[in-house]
């Protein structure tokens, strides 16, 4: 079933996924022009792409269909992806780049607190930031071997709050890691209907396998088998075969000359070296260079596994 995974704003920016792979690599994406005008009074209405028209791709892809059908004004009624949806749906969701100011924003204050450690293959970064009524602002980031966010705290303190705020997290770590606090997994991984069903809708709300272990009270990996009962989440070398090949359409062939990897499947190697070379200071022009796809494309991706540098904060940028 062909699906919209991805869309143009008038801005000229993408959101989305839009070098999501065809299931028949041999495919052209679709394209449509989508008139986005939700139901006034309704939550949809305060969308940022509202009235806007949208540049559609659509096309036969492994992404999970969410739960409305959009009308083109090109003709044609498809779903969207579950990501696409939230996009559109949610007064949150991505909004168009602002006109640039005629005056430059005042520069961002600079940290007066850095530190930073790596422990059992995770990153992580604490920095302080001392506001203008005496208050620091603390981030903490926790990263994993690729580079993506794991856990993020961000507050406001005073001086005088950073060592009791420290003997509590020393406390609550000892306590959260005693045997008794770890919840038991399911005997068995027998899930009642009801409660296999609930945990199949939280996981497309809530993808922390740490908060759905403790609202079901069981252990992560009870999560992860259940998950992967349901068809969820994808063991390794669990893929389906792909479709015997056709050549590819003259338009692709094109853009291979110049993306030799265009529209192609992302595999763990090549996105963990992609999170290396950003994390080194490469650039976008660069990366859509050495791994021969276009800067889009090298820009989704960086966003989607949450990589760290210079090229995937101009992607943020960008999105915003």
């Amino acid at each position: 079933m062909a699906v919209i995974y991805a869309f143009q704003d008038r801005s000229g920016n993408w959101h989305g996924d839009p070098d999501a792979p065809l299931l028949d690599p041999a495919d052209e994406p679709g394209r449509g022009i989508l008139t986005y005008q939700p139901v006034p009074g309704t939550p949809e209405a305060t969308s940022p792409f509202a009235g806007q028209r949208l540049t559609v791709l659509y096309g036969v892809t492994d992404l999970e269909a969410g739960p409305v059908t959009y009308q083109l004004d090109t003709g044609g009624r498809f779903q969207a992806t579950w990501h696409i949806h939230t996009l559109l749906a949610s007064p949150m969701g991505t909004a168009p780049q602002p006109a640039p100011s005629a005056t430059p924003p005042d520069p961002l204050p600079a940290p007066c607190l850095a530190s930073a450690s790596t422990e059992d293959g995770r990153r992580y970064v604490l920095t302080g930031t001392r506001c203008d009524n005496g208050q620091f602002t603390l981030e903490l980031t926790i990263r994993g071997e690729r580079g993506e966010v794991q856990g993020e705290l961000c507050g406001g303190v005073t001086a005088d709050d950073l060592a009791p705020m420290a003997r509590l997290l020393d406390a609550a770590s000892r306590t959260l890691t005693t045997p008794a606090a770890i919840p038991p997994p399911r005997q068995g991984g027998r899930w009642a209907p009801a409660d296999s069903y609930r945990l199949g809708v939280r996981f497309r709300q809530e993808c922390d396998f740490g908060i759905l272990a403790a609202e079901f009270d069981c252990s992560r990996g009870a999560i992860y088998e259940e998950l992967t009962r349901q068809g969820l989440i994808r063991t390794p070398g669990s893929d389906r075969t792909a479709p015997a090949s056709r050549p590819l359409s003259e338009a692709m062939q094109q853009r291979r000359q110049t993306h030799p990897n265009s529209h192609t499947r992302w595999n763990n190697e090549e996105e963990r070296q992609l999170a290396r070379r950003c994390a080194e200071g490469v650039l976008t022009p660069e990366l859509s260079t050495e791994f021969g796809r276009s800067e889009q494309a090298i820009e989704s991706r960086l966003l989607k596994i949450g990589a760290v540098g210079p090229a995937a904060d101009q992607a943020r940028l960008t999105a915003i």
